[in-house]
């Protein structure tokens, strides 16, 4: 018999405790994937907000984390254009609403000027984009407009007694575009209470790949304001709080369901060593070696936490697939996994399966056969 057979037999013929092995590998697994997953999920939805609009820099107050909180006075932008190098400045107001007849109570608000480039990536399919005449007027998202059940014409109250009417339904390449709410600037900041106020200004300039150029804006800006802050797009949302957050506690989260599953390994293989002390002494005895009763533990260890793996990613899949297609968050993040998220998961299950095992491992291989046949 070949010493994977055998490994792969030993680990089967115990069907009812490998099968709660497996259940607590894949709910490591699991976590892992899911939970790691989502937050990689939306920080890739900020990056591509940015991105898909030709957003080079970003600005916003020093020190402020978040991007609601980020308040400057909105005259900083006709400075900021008139910098050589720069192409066009974007104001920015955000907030969020809740619709609680529907079940949703995170509803991106983004204050824009209207007809700039920022509208490119929002492809209307309903209705048209928003000129700088509207008034009180709103572009609704289509995952949005689905769930909210509103057509072009219809009238969506933003917050009580603030009826705007949906003059444009889009569709965006942005998973988080598609489930919020567009208004004008002024708009949005005459809802806030912020007149003058923007959380920040986005940058397009001439050349996105001259990193000198982007270096010499975001000095020259930051000279202008003591309070100001210019980044890239990609190191600005991974600044973010609320990126940071969702990263931290699904980390954090994971390594707990690592532990319960490492344990869980343990349990496993030191009873079943316990149960086939015999057969470990006979094998001892017809001429097996310590360093190969050693492999044969570990691979039925690791075996078996693969096999979980592989159960706890499946579940995963299907998993995120179903939480981000809920209402409460529908639209505001994505629901795939990077291949790179999945391949964490198996590594996590091999190093799971190697430490649950390798203590039973070397208990086994320090049997001596006359003790396992008296045993």
């Amino acid at each position: 018999m070949q010493f994977a057979t055998m490994t792969f037999r030993n680990v089967m013929r115990r069907p009812l405790r490998s099968g709660l092995t497996l259940v607590a590998v894949a709910l490591a697994v699991c976590a892992v994937v899911s939970l790691v997953g989502i937050a990689n999920g939306f920080k890739d939805t900020f990056m591509d907000f940015y991105q898909g609009a030709g957003v080079d820099l970003l600005v916003v107050r020093s020190g402020s984390a978040r991007r609601l909180t980020s308040t400057l006075d909105e005259t900083l932008g006709d400075r900021i254009m008139e910098l050589d190098g720069v192409v066009d400045v974007i104001p920015g107001l955000a907030d969020v609403v809740s619709f609680a007849d529907v079940g949703l109570y995170v509803v991106p608000v983004s204050g824009l000027k209207p007809e700039t480039q920022v509208f490119e990536a929002m492809e209307p399919i309903e209705g048209r984009r928003l000129l700088k005449a509207d008034g009180q007027a709103v572009m609704v998202g289509v995952t949005l407009a689905e769930t909210l059940g509103k057509k072009v014409g219809d009238m969506l109250e933003i917050v009580e007694e603030e009826e705007y009417e949906i003059v444009g339904i889009f569709e965006s390449f942005n998973v988080l575009q598609n489930g919020s709410l567009v208004v004008s600037v002024g708009e949005l900041q005459r809802l806030m209470g912020r007149e003058g106020e923007v959380s920040g200004f986005s940058i397009v300039t001439r050349d996105a790949s001259d990193e000198v150029l982007l270096d010499r804006i975001a000095a020259e800006v930051e000279a202008m304001e003591s309070e100001v802050k210019v980044r890239p797009t990609r190191e600005h949302v991974e600044s973010l709080s609320e990126i940071q957050l969702a990263v931290a506690m699904a980390w954090l989260t994971s390594a707990v369901a690592t532990v319960i599953g490492s344990v869980g390994v343990l349990n496993t293989m030191f009873m079943s060593i316990q149960e086939r002390t015999l057969e470990i002494g006979l094998l001892r005895a017809i001429g097996w070696t310590r360093k190969r009763i050693v492999s044969m533990v570990l691979l039925e260890s690791i075996l078996l936490s693969i096999l979980g793996a592989l159960i706890g990613i499946a579940i995963a899949f299907v998993l995120v697939n179903f939480l981000t297609h809920m209402p409460a968050v529908n639209g505001l993040i994505e629901g795939h996994i990077r291949f790179g998220v999945v391949m964490q998961g198996m590594l996590i299950a091999i190093v799971v399966g190697f430490l649950g095992g390798l203590l039973p491992a070397f208990a086994a291989s320090k049997l001596s056969p006359a003790e396992a046949l008296r045993h």
